[in-house]
């Protein structure tokens, strides 16, 4: 009986139910530049990979490689830091692929750390790629700025060592300038982070990656080196089409002569005493811009670097940048930049 009671006190309050109608809850106001830092916010960088860091990492990969990576130093920073590279493959065309140039654009050091652990591991997939590639990794080019936090070098100038190819008035661009020139790079690959919270232009989605193919005016580039890039960028892009919301736009369309890339691909200058490359052998040379929120994002942004440079690295190790289809390049959207947190 006390069963039934309570079984028809429990269907009178489903009707009920039934025939009230609940309001709808407003959708929260679209926000798409959050969350965002505050001017009082404590951000610890513990859990980012510093200068030691990647000395320990570097000494345990190339310890554990059975010699299949070999560590080096390029020079050093202008406060006596090694500029520390690592090579990984024997293959025909090489690779160049570096992290933190600007020191305070964190999170693709360890990502390029996880890329180089995996091509010096014993699997198919890596030993192809080094039987097809050789690959220089450069985990932090701005071991200085990365220590300090801060977009330049430190000393004896702050100069933004992407806009320091042409003068070579830093050390730092003089070594690696060198270590360009004795390898050779078929191809090249710069990790950034973008420092605003730009929406896809004419959207209000948040973009988190942009594409960046040229750093000079297609003009400048041969026609192979155009098609490349955008090959390079087209592979990038499909890459991350299964991760998620992305939302992937371009980078402004700029002409910068003197950042790294560009004088890769225009080649003619060179630093003091040393013979410009007049005949630049680099083919195709690209950058990614990730979006950076602090450190509860730190996966996230890592696989956001990882996951299309591992695909570049694939698809030129078999040969597919020659042919990859790249006309969705022009219709990518541009990102319409803003403040963080702005309506």
């Amino acid at each position: 009986m006390q069963r039934a009671l309570a079984l028809s006190a429990a269907a009178a309050v489903l009707a009920g139910l039934s025939t009230t109608v609940v309001p709808a809850v407003a959708d929260p106001p679209h926000n798409p530049g959050g969350p965002c830092l505050q001017d009082n916010q404590n951000v610890s960088r513990a859990s980012v990979a510093g200068y030691d860091d990647v000395v320990q990492a570097l000494d345990r990969i190339e310890r554990t490689s059975g010699g299949v990576v070999e560590v080096d130093s390029a020079g050093t920073s202008g406060e006596g830091r090694d500029l520390l590279y690592a090579t990984v493959g024997d293959g025909p065309a090489t690779f160049w692929l570096q992290a933190r140039i600007h020191g305070n654009e964190l999170h693709s050091t360890e990502a390029v750390l996880q890329v180089l652990d995996r091509m010096a591991s014993t699997s198919p997939w890596a030993q192809n790629l080094r039987d097809r590639l050789t690959v220089v990794v450069i985990p932090m080019y701005n071991p200085d700025g990365a220590e300090a936090n801060i977009r330049q070098s430190t000393t004896p100038n702050r100069i933004d060592l992407n806009r320091d190819w042409e003068n070579f008035a830093q050390q730092e661009s003089v070594a690696f300038w060198k270590l360009w020139r004795n390898t050779a790079p078929t191809y090249a690959l710069d990790l950034h982070h973008m420092s605003e919270a730009p929406r896809v232009e004419g959207t209000d989605d948040l973009n988190q990656f942009q594409i960046g193919a040229r750093s000079i005016d297609p003009a400048r580039m041969t026609e192979q080196q155009w098609a490349t890039n955008r090959a390079m960028a087209m592979v990038s892009v499909d890459a991350l089409e299964s991760f998620g919301p992305v939302n992937v736009a371009k980078y402004p369309d700029i002409d910068i002569t003197n950042a790294a890339l560009s004088r890769m691909l225009l080649g003619g200058t060179a630093p003091a005493g040393e013979q410009p490359v007049t005949d630049p052998p680099t083919q195709g040379a690209i950058f990614y811009e990730v979006r950076s929120v602090g450190q509860k994002s730190n996966g996230q942004l890592e696989n956001l670097f990882r996951i299309p440079t591992t695909a570049v690295l694939e698809a030129a190790a078999s040969g597919q940048l020659a042919s990859y289809d790249s006309s969705g390049y022009a219709a990518l959207p541009f990102a319409d930049s803003g403040q963080c947190g702005e309506m």
